[in-house]
């Protein structure tokens, strides 16, 4: 099994399904080198993102930014290796969507650099796959040299195709 991508869903019952990270991602919700002044620079930037490429949450981009901006206040979602995982859980959606961001140049938050941030939209609940995917992005993280080469990717292929690598090399 796969130490960073594997997510094991628990469905009804007993049934399990096993995907990977990589299975859950789209490239047109990844974001390489934005250029952003600030951690909500790049939440606004990628919440523009997914309402431009027609992932629309059943809320307008502004109450969607605020709900996560709000929710970051009541406490970070900033991890000590530089992974941000800003989130909102949204009443009457029960799809899930993750997207994905790093900046061209680095971003500081609270003195430890932001290497990596992934935005995630689910149902109230979480959803099935929500934990399971914060889990896979946190074994991530625990890898400076891996985090720093996802970092520095030039684009959504090259991004997912180093997922894919990694998930080779560890199978």
């Amino acid at each position: 099994m796969p130490l960073t991508e594997s997510l094991t869903i628990q469905r009804c019952g007993n049934d399990t399904l096993t995907m990977t990270l990589t299975e859950l991602l789209k490239p047109e919700l990844i974001l390489t080198n934005s250029v952003c002044a600030s951690k909500d620079d790049l939440i606004k930037t990628i919440v523009e993102k997914i309402y431009s490429s027609r992932m629309e949450p059943p809320i307008s981009q502004d109450v969607l930014l605020q709900a996560i901006l709000n929710r970051e206040q009541i406490g970070g979602t900033f991890l000590p290796s530089g992974l941000s995982l800003p989130h909102a859980r949204l009443k009457d959606f029960e799809g899930f969507i993750i997207a994905l961001g790093t900046t061209k140049e680095p971003l500081f938050h609270e003195g430890t650099q932001l290497r990596l941030m992934a935005l995630m939209i689910s149902s109230q609940s979480g959803g099935a796959h929500y934990l399971p995917a914060v889990a896979a992005l946190t074994k991530i993280s625990r890898d400076s040299e891996f985090l720093s080469r996802l970092g520095g990717t030039e684009n959504a292929e090259s991004f997912i195709d180093l997922l894919r690598e990694r998930d080779q090399q560890l199978e």
